[in-house]
């Protein structure tokens, strides 16, 4: 009797685990298969080391993934970046800052960490307005310009910086483009346009 009852529990443990794993979203899981085609193509060493991060995030990505279903009904014909950046020091975390960006809006999510959840924020930028947000954003900025003239934005992480940074993030940048389909880049250290070396 004991030992049905240990093989019951058990039974119900896995289909618990399994009714868990499949309520991830399937926009979700495109944009984590583009996350780690981004790091079997990226020329950083650095990009090796986010396999752990990116299980996790799975598990995370939904409280902001219906954002992007929404902004692709609202505004078809924009691209939206979704940019994940992860801290650098911080081995197997999720995203600790996430923003999701269509032309005149920009959403922000920071996580927090006691309440294991993203809060979020919204306001009202423009492209242009984006490097006035104390340069933050100026990466999206031009992720977003190239991908409206149709450039092949993620062919050449080296052209946006390199992974000769001491702190900072690992971000991915993914693109949900117009025609539904999802790009992405990894980047260790974003460097602005002034100070690039091209």
């Amino acid at each position: 009797m004991k030992q049905t009852f240990v093989i019951l529990l058990n039974l119900a443990f896995l289909i618990l685990v399994g009714c868990k794993t499949a309520k991830i979203s399937e926009l979700n899981k495109r944009i984590n298969i583009a996350n780690n085609l981004s790091i079997e193509k990226s020329p950083f060493q650095s990009a090796n080391s986010m396999g752990t991060e990116l299980k996790r995030q799975l598990q995370f990505r939904d409280e902001y993934a219906n954002k992007l279903t929404e902004l692709r009904t609202s505004y078809p014909n924009k691209p939206i970046i979704l940019t994940e950046s992860y801290m650098f020091i911080c081995l197997g975390c999720v995203a600790d800052y996430v923003s999701i960006f269509t032309d005149g809006i920009l959403y922000e999510y920071t996580y927090d960490s006691s309440l294991k959840k993203y809060k979020e924020k919204s306001k009202q930028v423009s492209v242009e307005d984006l490097v006035f947000e104390g340069g933050a954003q100026d990466d999206i900025k031009e992720i977003y310009e190239s991908v409206v003239a149709n450039e092949n934005w993620n062919k050449n992480p080296k052209k946006y910086g390199d992974e000769n940074c001491f702190d900072g993030s690992q971000t991915f940048y993914t693109v949900y483009k117009t025609d539904n389909q999802i790009e992405s880049m990894y980047m260790r250290c974003w460097t602005p346009t002034d100070f690039r070396n091209e």
